[in-house]
């Protein structure tokens, strides 16, 4: 079985659709499907992934590609590669990442604020925002992804219950993002430096200006001194910061920008209640499961696909209340007795979300859309 998967992002850019996109293609490997990568990412060095990585092909090497695959795998609803895909009759599928065939932005959140995730509602925001040719502009590249997802994808792949819920769309599967998760297995919760950590970007859709807000509840409702550890950066660090000193809590509040790899997990297992706060409904919230793996109580916002996989592992709050966020911050802070009965939900919680099942599930649904195409079957070995 030959599979050429498509990520607009990947190694070395940093971000949860790189992460999920990399540990797919090298666990398709492992498991003796031949994958070639293919993205507009550039390298900053040699390839030494474990897996072919073809970086901004020209049309040629595109066409090539595309007659080598038996299937090509979209992880995100791109048109790229297309007509060659069309033309050469290939099965394709789209692992929906985004809201991108829902709204024009992909998202549901452009400039800070919330926005429609309705086809015609978010056209009439953009073109009200953006202007005619802006909007209209957005409004036929949606128009065309959506003509896609409902008539030409083989499958569209919902990452989340939430997503399948959300985004109604034929021939649709659920299978989970296959998040690597090893490295923050048994982390445990030694050397706790902070009570309160925070991992993300530092954007307005994740609601750090939220937690700022709660925390600077809590440390006025309890007489000790306590601590948040933000680690990650993005266009609203300079604000957050700012937002700190306003609330005359930036002593007790510890940036450290972005972290990845090792120095990461050293940062996280400092932490004692991690916090996922996104005011945007996150499609799966991939950094809830590594907290959740590395046995960190769990605060999560509970519209989008976060609540779904923190499940009972975790405590969720509406999505931008600050003072409900405050409530649930204090009640793990100060009752030891409800943080030990989550993290032991969390042990086993955390084992429904190894990668290892979602590739094997993804084995099964590319070997089913090629038999239904060619009528021939290969068997991989899982």
């Amino acid at each position: 079985m030959r599979v050429l998967l498509y990520s607009h992002f990947f190694y070395p850019s940093i971000g949860g659709l790189e992460n999920v996109s990399l540990t797919l293609a090298r666990l398709l490997v492992s498991s003796y499907v031949d994958c070639k990568v293919v993205t507009t990412t550039a390298a900053d060095g040699p390839d030494n992934l474990g897996v072919e990585v073809i970086r901004n092909p020209g049309k040629k090497h595109q066409i090539d590609l595309v007659r080598w695959a038996d299937i090509i795998l979209f992880n995100g609803a791109s048109l790229a590669l297309q007509p060659w895909i069309l033309l050469f009759k290939k099965p394709f599928i789209w692992v929906h990442t985004g809201y991108q065939v829902s709204c024009v932005d992909g998202c549901g959140w452009v400039d800070g604020e919330r926005a429609p995730l309705t086809p015609a509602s978010s056209v009439i925001y953009h073109v009200r925002k953006n202007g005619w040719k802006a909007g209209g502009q957005g409004g036929f590249k949606l128009f065309l992804k959506r003509i896609f997802a409902k008539y030409l994808v083989s499958r569209n792949v919902a990452i989340t219950k939430w997503m399948y819920n959300t985004q109604p769309l034929p021939r649709q599967v659920h299978i989970y993002n296959p998040f690597p998760l090893n490295s923050f297995l048994g982390l445990g919760d030694t050397a706790i430096m902070y009570d309160f950590i925070f991992v993300g970007r530092l954007v307005s859709e994740k609601g750090v200006a939220t937690l700022l807000r709660a925390f600077s509840i809590v440390l006025q409702d309890v007489n000790r001194p306590i601590s948040l550890l933000i680690i990650g950066d993005g266009n609203w660090r300079t604000k957050m910061e700012a937002c700190a000193e306003n609330l005359q809590i930036a002593q007790h509040v510890t940036f450290v920008g972005r972290k990845a790899g090792d120095e990461l997990v050293h940062y996280v297992s400092k932490g004692r209640i991690a916090i996922v706060p996104s005011e945007w409904y996150e499609p799966m919230g991939g950094v809830a499961l590594e907290l959740m793996a590395a046995g960190k109580n769990l605060i999560v916002s509970e519209l989008g696909g976060l609540k779904e996989c923190v499940g009972d592992a975790g405590l969720t709050f509406p999505n931008g209340n600050a003072e409900a966020l405050a409530k649930r911050m204090y009640t793990l802070l100060t009752d030891a007795s409800a943080r030990s009965s989550q993290l032991r939900v969390g042990r086993e919680r955390v084992k429904e979300f190894l990668p290892s099942i979602f590739v094997a599930q993804y084995i099964d649904l590319l070997q089913k859309v090629i038999a239904e195409k060619t009528g021939k079957i290969e068997v991989a070995q899982v």
